[in-house]
């Protein structure tokens, strides 16, 4: 299988697989400062006085960390320029006119159909989104065949 693509970044997309890539960790902060909130607010309960630093603790984690992890992410995966896609039996490659980049499928833990890209997900909050705009059905689930019979956990729509 030899499969390669060449698109423009699509800002909606590249949006939507960050909202999807990083849910967890932003689930995460957002609960955590929720928590704080709520400890600061018995606090205030029981002493009478409000505790700026918890109050403060609790709105960064509640709106400023998820608001710059999907920020960052999201500016990460959007370079504007052309980028091929090269999908093989090897793993994936991606290239620019700056850089490349190739993994092996051990690279990736899992792979999701989302509409319009297939996301990879490698450790941690990496992703590799790539479009699928310019692929037949078949050439998707040949993709997303490949990468099960590599070992990844596999999701599809």
């Amino acid at each position: 299988m030899q499969i390669q693509i060449t698109a423009t970044p699509d800002a909606s997309l590249i949006a939507a697989a960050t909202r999807h890539g990083m849910r967890r960790p932003v689930l995460l902060a957002r609960l955590s400062g929720w928590a704080l909130l709520l400890v600061t607010v018995l606090s205030m309960a029981v002493t009478g006085e409000l505790d700026p630093a918890l109050l403060a603790g609790g709105a960064v984690l509640a709106v400023v960390v998820p608001t710059v992890l999907l920020n960052h992410t999201a500016r990460g995966l959007r370079a504007g320029r052309p980028t091929t896609y090269e999908i093989s039996e090897g793993g994936i490659a991606s290239s620019d006119a700056e850089a490349r980049h190739a993994y092996t499928w051990r690279a990736f833990r899992s792979v999701e159909e989302l509409s319009g890209q297939l996301l990879f997900r490698q450790g941690g909050a990496r992703l590799l989104p790539v479009p699928t705009a310019g692929l037949s059905p078949d050439q998707i689930e040949q993709v997303l065949g490949t990468a099960s019979a590599r070992g990844l956990l596999v999701r599809r729509r």
